[in-house]
């Protein structure tokens, strides 16, 4: 270094040549801890989602760096039945009906329920009316010989469709047997006492059935003591239930 003044010392040149080296090695390690800074700032903050391309090497990390890049500049899709979380789908999006598109289903047939209310228990039975009552009587057997008490049966029936009530005590139910002529001999009623209320449920078609044995004799209302045998012959009996009656039966003594 030449100076206007003339050479200067040699220990001047020396510092200052040691200066000047000190700079550069400053400045230089200065710059490697700006780059190394630099660097780190980049480390730090990789793409989210995607491994860092020091880590993974080569063109496949920047294929997956791609990938990534596309994806998340791709428009969202709208979650599907198999995306319950709401993940977001890359490609393209589409508006408008598609040929593959399911059809709504068909609603619901409405289902109606009728609520059926119990009926009520039936009442007790009715009176049966004259109408539904059949009254008949007959000798247990056609024909008795003379002298011998022959069996009489008096049968009731309820001919209607529901069960119903009827009085059948002794002096409402009566057993005649007449002649041939049509007059009355005997009564089942002449020679019992006041009869006492005897009221039944009748069930339909089920019969009920009295009976009384007949000595053979005549007798009256009241039951005098003058009284005779009945002779041999052909008889009628008739059953009645108060004012209905029978048709007549045949008996015959012998």
């Amino acid at each position: 270094m030449i100076e206007p003044n003339g050479p200067l010392p040699r220990s001047v040149y020396r510092r200052r040549r040691a200066f000047a080296a000190g700079v550069s090695v400053l400045a230089v390690v200065l710059l490697a801890w700006l780059i190394g800074g630099l660097v780190e700032a980049d480390d730090q903050h990789p793409v989210q989602g995607t491994a860092n391309t020091a880590d993974l090497g080569g063109p496949a990390a920047a294929g997956s760096v791609r990938a990534t890049s596309d994806r998340a500049s791709a428009p969202p899709s709208s979650p599907g039945p198999d995306d319950p979380q709401g993940s977001v789908t890359a490609g393209p999006s589409r508006t408008g009906p598609t040929s593959g598109a399911s059809k709504p289903a068909p609603p619901a047939p409405v289902v109606t329920t009728t609520t059926t209310t119990p009926a009520p228990p039936p009442g007790p039975p009715k009176a049966c009316p004259d109408a539904v009552m059949k009254v008949a009587a007959a000798p247990d057997v056609p024909s008795y010989a003379v002298g011998t008490r022959p069996l009489l049966r008096l049968r009731i029936v309820n001919a209607g469709p529901v069960p119903c009530t009827r009085d059948v005590n002794r002096g409402l139910r009566e057993i005649l047997v007449m002649g041939a002529d049509g007059a009355r001999l005997w009564s089942s009623n002449d020679c019992y006492g006041p009869p006492e209320a005897d009221v039944r449920v009748l069930a339909p078609n089920q019969p009920v059935e009295f009976s009384v044995n007949w000595a053979g004799r005549t007798s009256e209302p009241g039951c005098p003591l003058d009284r005779r045998t009945v002779p041999a012959g052909t008889y009628q009996v008739v059953g009645k239930l108060g004012a209905l009656a029978g048709a007549p039966t045949q008996l015959v003594l012998t």
